[in-house]
């Protein structure tokens, strides 16, 4: 397919993962969000993305790895510049092109300095405009969900640091709760457990040991997988054999975090849309969804029907890209991102402000 000489560029900007889409091509590149550097040179960036993932927890100490993205905000400002401008770059190879126009689904708890940090970035990789969207809106698009209807649309995005839940209807959010707790939190459990047990593993071990044994739930009746790591006991390395158990009750407080986030929305919400929850349904989106089994456990904490949207890893990306694509729908949308920062900054400086679309 011919590109369009003025390609509309979605970005998810996640904590694990950066996704771009243009909406002519679909998926450009998804990347980790990780940038590595020389420390004794100057900084030189040695890595951005696979590559700088492949080197964490295994570089010298020269080489520094670095996770620009905390918990759905940007920890390090100039690794997260790095990171946009060469994965924008990597993905529509600007030189000689039109410069694009940019949309960046961010999470309802990001600043005004963070936005313009990304907004400074995308321009430097050559887009000529960027605008922010609320990713709890651009997740429900990229999700097929109808976003414009009277009738309300549930979307419960879990990416790397955050989850974001948002409830939506005529094209606005009515209630949104954004908690950080995602993915590297059920990393980070794993190895927590583990390390209880006198057994310490890295990071891309747990992350392993997640998708090959994480569940929600009910146990799937896998067998044990056995992994590598460091006996603390011993003081060497070892070998052992983790149950499939052992992980499903290492992820347990996060899981009852996220549904509980679920719950608030859902009480929060006015009694004649959360009637009709039973019919819509909730939709999950965002790496985490994978989890087998998660739909079903929040289905029974919350009693309403849940399901995992198709490509749900792609889901705020392409939605972003929707969106921009969709001037009607962009015009609705797009001033929603900065009310809903300018909210939850209230909330962070503990003023009592309340939210509405």
């Amino acid at each position: 397919m011919i590109r369009s000489l003025f390609p509309d560029v979605g970005i998810d900007l996640g904590t694990a993962n950066t996704v771009i889409y243009e909406r002519q091509s679909g998926v450009l590149l998804s990347e980790p969000s990780v940038v590595a550097y020389d420390a004794k040179r100057g900084n030189k960036i040695v890595a951005v993305g696979r590559a700088a993932r492949e080197m964490d927890g295994k570089a010298p100490d020269r080489i520094k790895v670095v996770h620009p993205l905390h918990a759905g905000t940007i920890s390090d400002f100039k690794a997260a510049h790095t990171l946009v401008t060469t994965l924008l770059e990597r993905a529509l190879n600007l030189k000689g092109a039109m410069h694009p126009r940019v949309i960046v689904g961010v999470p309802g708890c990001a600043t005004d300095i963070e936005c313009k940090a990304i907004e400074e970035a995308v321009g430097q990789a050559g887009a000529r405009k960027a605008v922010f969207v609320p990713q709890a809106m651009a997740a429900a698009v990229g999700a097929g969900l109808e976003v414009s209807q009277a009738r309300p649309s549930m979307v419960v995005d879990i990416g790397g640091g955050t989850t974001e839940v948002g409830m939506l209807a005529l094209s606005g959010v009515v209630v949104l709760h954004s908690i950080k707790v995602g993915g590297e939190s059920l990393d980070r459990a794993i190895a927590s457990c583990l390390r209880a047990d006198h057994f310490q593993i890295g990071s891309l071990t747990a992350e392993r040991v997640k998708i090959r044994l994480g569940y929600a739930g009910r146990p799937l009746g896998r067998e044990p997988l056995r992994i590598s790591g460091m006996d603390q006991v011993a003081g060497g390395p070892a070998g052992r054999s983790i149950p499939e158990e052992m992980i499903g009750e290492a992820l347990l407080e996060s899981l009852d975090a996220i549904s509980r986030a679920v719950r608030f929305v859902i009480e929060a919400t006015p009694p004649d849309l959360t009637a009709d929850l039973l019919e819509t349904g909730i939709v999950l989106t965002g790496g985490g969804a994978l989890l087998p089994g998660l739909a079903g456990f929040l289905g029974e904490r919350t009693r309403v029907p849940c399901s995992v949207a198709p490509e749900p890893l792609l889901c705020v990306a392409r939605g972003a890209g929707e969106i921009l694509a969709t001037p009607s729908l962009l015009e609705r949308v797009a001033p929603q991102a900065d009310r809903l920062t300018r909210w939850y900054r209230s909330i962070r400086l503990g003023v009592k402000e309340s939210y509405s679309p």
